[in-house]
């Protein structure tokens, strides 16, 4: 009989593990592959931050806030109704510098447009949106307020979290009160993307029954076409205009059959076909239905305005400047 191969004692300098290919070119590919997921973190933590801002606890807007981001007292007194008028790094939007200018005292005398983020919370999208009414001249107060945790990891738990988003849009409508307080009868705007579109509607169901907005924009809404929008409708003067498109397939159809909508029903959400009027609806609420809800379907023209129907194509910068923005009143 043969003699067992003889087993080499191997050096602790030359191991290596055993999924280690030792190919040409191997430590080339993975040193690309390393730097290449290196990229897409930094570009993530980048666009998203990692820190959450502080959020409203529901009991007013007098909240305190580090006093690295307090305004100066001219200007806190001004604006005291905003959730949020300056953010420092790590905190999601540090990198833009345009907040505390678009709630200067002088615009919030002409209005308040309120921008709520998706899922994600503050990003580049709805930083685009506020940035696309400042664009088409709108004069009013502008504030990209963030619901979420602060957290973008934390996505899934913001779309699910019903109870935690009904407390913030309380917070929210808690906010648009203490603005109309301040500037009575200027108009105020919500304008939502997403998961914000659905918040817009929990925050116009929260308002008190004597107070009403001007009107509210939905943009690709994660929320159920059927969900009952009685009383968000008669928060509003002017009524709710929904930004839907079929071409939104993985977050809207796909996204939401499968981990749900805002409102918790796992469905084709309304920012992809639109709403449907409840059966079981009033007179009256069909009423509100026929006189305060426009809907606005995806249309080919849009391409000039760099929207393509998909899920951020509403949030473009031209696209909100030339299809959002005209949409929205403000005092001479």
């Amino acid at each position: 009989m043969d003699a067992p191969p003889a087993v080499l004692p191997v050096s602790p300098l030359s191991w290596s593990p055993p999924f280690v290919s030792h190919v040409p070119g191997h430590s080339v590919r993975a040193s690309r592959t390393t730097s290449s997921i290196i990229s897409l973190i930094a570009v993530c933590l980048w666009v998203a931050g990692c820190q959450s801002l502080p959020l409203s606890t529901g009991a007013g807007f007098a909240t305190a806030q580090p006093e690295s981001e307090a305004l100066d007292s001219g200007n806190r007194e001004s604006n005291s109704f905003a959730h949020s008028s300056r953010r420092t790094f790590p905190a999601q939007g540090w990198w833009c510098g345009e907040f505390e200018e678009w709630l200067a005292p002088e615009r919030a005398e002409r209005g308040y447009a309120i921008v709520l983020p998706g899922v994600e919370g503050t990003s580049f999208h709805n930083i685009s949106i506020a940035r696309g009414l400042v664009d088409a001249e709108f004069p009013g107060a502008v504030e990209v307020r963030d619901w979420t945790t602060g957290h973008w990891p934390m996505f899934v738990y913001h779309l699910m979290a019903l109870e935690r988003n009904r407390r913030e849009a309380r917070a929210i409508a808690e906010q648009i009160v203490a603005y109309q307080d301040r500037y009575p009868g200027r108009p105020v705007s919500l304008v939502g993307h997403s998961g914000g579109a659905a918040m817009a509607v929990l925050v116009l169901e929260s308002l008190p029954e004597d107070r009403r907005i001007t009107q509210a924009v939905l943009l690709a809404a994660a929320i159920a076409p059927d969900h009952d929008l009685t009383t968000a409708l008669s928060r509003t003067d002017r009524g709710i205009t929904n930004f839907y498109s079929w071409g939104d397939v993985p977050h809207l159809v796909a996204g939401t059959l499968t981990l749900g909508t805002v409102d918790r029903k796992h469905t084709v959400s309304a920012g992809a076909g639109g709403f449907v009027v409840p059966t079981d609806v009033s007179a009256a609420g069909r009423e509100l239905y026929a006189t305060r809800l426009q809907q606005v379907p995806y249309r080919l023209e849009m391409v000039k305005s760099f929207n393509a129907g998909g899920h951020i194509g509403s949030t473009n910068r031209k696209f909100v400047t030339e299809w959002v923005a005209p949409r929205l009143a403000h005092s001479p």
